[in-house]
């Protein structure tokens, strides 16, 4: 048995043995500590001028769910279309406009749809 084929069997093993609400509270705090860990740039808030040129680049439209988005404070927010990126984290061509709604969506994500959208093992993904 390789090393990725016991991780992965002993990570059955957890997740059967705690259950899978638990299994899945500890992967996400894992990785949750990991990006904390791993990330060379901090999360910052951007002025309201960032957010005009990005609304603006986008012609108003969410790419999330493809519709039209106001340009309102506290309706609309900035997104990192890849958060796990470690050069150029808060660089313009990592940042989207999206809906408030639509980006709260897209971060809960578990490990397992992150895997997946990734086409990567749940262990590659920690």
């Amino acid at each position: 048995m390789t090393k990725i084929e016991t991780l992965v069997h002993r990570l059955s093993q957890l997740q059967i043995e705690y259950g899978l609400y638990h299994f899945q509270q500890a992967l996400r705090q894992l990785n949750k500590r990991r990006l904390e860990i791993s990330r060379t740039e901090k999360r910052k808030r951007f002025p309201w001028s960032k957010y005009q040129t990005l609304y603006h680049r986008q012609h108003g439209v969410c790419p999330l769910c493809k519709e039209l988005m106001p340009l309102v404070r506290g309706e609309i927010e900035i997104d990192h279309k890849d958060p796990n990126k470690e050069d150029g984290f808060n660089d313009d061509g990592n940042l989207q406009l999206t809906h408030k709604k639509c980006n709260r969506s897209k971060s809960s994500k578990t490990i397992y749809d992150l895997a997946k959208a990734k086409h990567k093992t749940v262990i590659e993904c920690l």
